[in-house]
């Protein structure tokens, strides 16, 4: 039994310029001491219909350092009747993620004043979450197929001659 980190699977890097006034989001996951940063122009996240998932915003500027905006961000859902985006109450830059429809695909919007004087500069962050099936917790049978006659029983010969 290992007790270190196994990191299994595979992940493409794509890289390419962006225009200038391209919007990017950044993920890093840490682990037992390991940070890996994706920084891109699009994020998603799969999750299941059964499941809920916590998200948190973060903030930085245009040299990826941390920082702040004026206020709480203000967090919502494209499509409420497929996904559900609450504010944590202890912690606004902290949303709970809870599927409430079918499987479909929405964006998790969370919006922040950037501008930390007296003006506002709206900063949109989007997360696309795409739901799918849960876990199985039920099965249907159905024919395969159309009806077809049997074909008659073969008699065994019993010593007819």
């Amino acid at each position: 039994m290992s007790n270190g980190l196994e990191i299994t699977g595979s992940f493409k890097v794509f890289l390419r310029p962006l225009a200038e006034d391209t919007v990017t989001s950044r993920v890093t996951v840490s682990y037992d001491g390991f940070t890996v940063t994706f920084t891109g122009d699009h994020m998603a996240y799969t999750l299941p219909v059964d499941q809920k998932v916590d998200v948190q915003v973060a903030y930085v500027d245009a040299k990826g350092n941390p920082a702040a905006v004026d206020g709480n961000p203000t967090w919502s859902s494209s499509d409420p009747s497929l996904l559900d985006v609450v504010a944590d109450a202890a912690n606004a830059f902290i949303a709970h993620v809870v599927p409430v429809g079918p499987a479909g695909n929405a964006q998790v919007k969370v919006e922040a004043d950037a501008d930390l004087g007296a003006g506002t500069k709206s900063l949109v962050t989007l997360m696309d979450v795409t739901m799918v099936a849960g876990e199985a917790v039920a099965g249907t049978i159905t024919p395969a197929g159309a009806p077809v006659p049997q074909a008659a029983p073969q008699q065994a010969a019993r010593g007819k001659k």
